[in-house]
């Protein structure tokens, strides 16, 4: 059964205290803003290093992460008015199930219209990571060349965001940001959380981006003991790693300006395409969620979190499912040219369809070109495509591939033929095991059989292309 929490009530509940209320969101505002530079200079000191060897249960901090700990979704809500959030065209949380999880999401329970708002969140509640890199200039510097040894500076700022959550996780119950980490999932099908097994069931595309998530998290967790601000229990610990890392990889956006912020409350907002709502920020730094067409009462609030054609992307990322029309069709090559980049080589143009097995232009384009580069006969074909392709000249393409297009129609068949026979043997062994000690295998198999179903439909019609029954 559904719940549905409105914040009418909590607002009428809290009206009677009104000047109270305001003290405390003064309060609550400017502990918001200090919290960073006040426990920054305080280095962690430790009479031994006993701490270490607490179990998660017995830690000092107050925050459960738990796989079964609740969401206390309540508090949240009444902190956040606290804090200064203005809902509006009634804005409101939903409780529902996901994968047989406990989910909450963001719904309107009168409508929307198209431009209008449905909530405010305060500047000062959001966490910035160009601003948490100012807070932290001096404190984080050897963590930072910990992550720029191993390559990873383009995930500057989302460190400094897993950094900055990571000291919120500390304080426990101190934190004026307790009541909303309180209120986060604690259940996770993200790459971060995927155990060795799970890992071992995925097809290779999948794999691949689920390892580099998880070298993230070890990237993230080896650059964390250089920080000297922390409890070393909290810094070492995998499970409180892992959580950070979801909650700050999952539930931040970029801005406008490039700057990636988190933004409590607004991060109910689910996923969805054609979304129905956007983040809008405000000269003073306010985050408004504005609708982008008209939303009618009882619908969900969907932010659209981009690769919609990447289901693989998602699932590493975020951890659920999307079905959508078309799909990235698996081509992977180690180490591409240039050439072969500049002909198409990018997962959101390698597109085919979900609902009839429809193969996008670029996929043709690509798998031609990586056979013309295999091909030391084929030099001057592969220029001449090339340039063609370059230049938009598609009937000295069409040409080249029609001169080879029994050569490419195989290469494809063969493709899809090794991705279905991959798939299928990964299905086998998901099946042969028990979901309770593997949480995970339920959304890897919804994924590789929507991944068979695809792929078949695929086989399908390259065979019907290429005049060649179906075996």
């Amino acid at each position: 059964r559904n719940h549905i929490l409105l914040w009418i009530g909590l607002k009428q509940r809290l009206t009677n205290n009104l000047p109270k209320m305001i003290l405390r969101s003064i309060l609550l505002a400017t502990s918001l803003l200090a919290s960073v530079g006040a426990f920054q200079m305080r280095k962690y000191h430790a009479a031994s290093n006993s701490v270490r060897s607490l179990p998660t249960s017995l830690h000092s901090t107050s925050i459960s992460i738990d796989r079964t700990a609740p969401r206390e979704i309540g508090q949240f809500q009444e902190w956040a008015v606290q804090c200064g959030v203005r809902p509006e065209s009634g804005f409101c949380l939903v409780e529902g199930r996901v994968d047989g999880n406990e989910d909450w999401r963001a719904a309107t329970s009168t409508g929307v219209p198209r431009g209008a708002r449905a909530l405010w969140v305060p500047g000062e509640m959001i966490l910035s990571a160009d601003r948490i890199a100012q807070e932290f200039q001096g404190y984080a510097d050897a963590s930072l060349e910990v992550l720029a040894k191993k390559g990873m500076q383009e995930f500057i700022p989302l460190y400094h965001l897993y950094l900055k959550v990571l000291m919120e996780y500390d304080q426990g119950t101190q934190s004026p940001y307790f009541y909303w980490m309180n209120s986060l999932p604690r259940k996770w099908n993200t790459a971060a959380s995927m155990d060795d097994f799970c890992m071992s069931c995925l097809p290779p595309y999948l794999k691949k981006r689920c390892e580099h998530k998880r070298e993230q998290v070890a990237a993230f967790r080896e650059a964390t003991r250089a920080f000297e601000y922390l409890d070393p229990w909290t810094k070492t610990n995998a499970d409180v790693a892992k959580f950070v890392y979801n909650v700050v990889m999952s539930r931040s956006f970029e801005s406008d300006d490039g700057d990636l912020r988190l933004v409590p409350v607004a991060d109910m907002l689910n996923h969805g395409y054609p979304a129905n709502a956007a983040l809008n920020y405000d000269e003073s730094g306010n985050c408004e969620v504005i609708a982008t067409r008209d939303i009618q009462p009882g619908e969900d609030l969907l932010l659209d979190y981009g690769d919609v054609t990447n289901p693989a992307k998602l699932l590493a990322k975020y951890g659920f499912l999307f079905d959508s029309p078309a799909t990235y069709c698996k081509l992977v090559f180690n180490n591409p040219s240039k050439e072969l980049l500049d002909i198409g080589y990018e997962p959101s143009k390698l597109l085919i369809g979900t609902a009839n097995g429809e193969i996008a232009p670029a996929v043709w384009d690509v798998m031609l070109y990586s056979r013309l580069e295999r091909k030391r006969d084929a030099a001057k074909d592969k220029r001449a495509f090339y340039e063609a392709h370059m230049s938009g000249d598609e009937e000295t393409k069409a040409a080249i591939h029609q001169k080879y297009f029994k050569e490419t129609c195989n290469a494809l068949r063969l493709h899809v033929d090794n991705i279905l026979a991959e798939v299928s043997e990964l299905t086998v062994r998901t099946n042969a095991f028990d979901s309770s000690k593997h949480p995970r295998l339920g959304v890897i198999r919804r994924h590789n059989e929507s991944v068979t179903a695809t792929f078949q439909k695929v086989r399908t019609m390259v065979e019907q292309i290429s005049g060649v029954a179906v075996a």
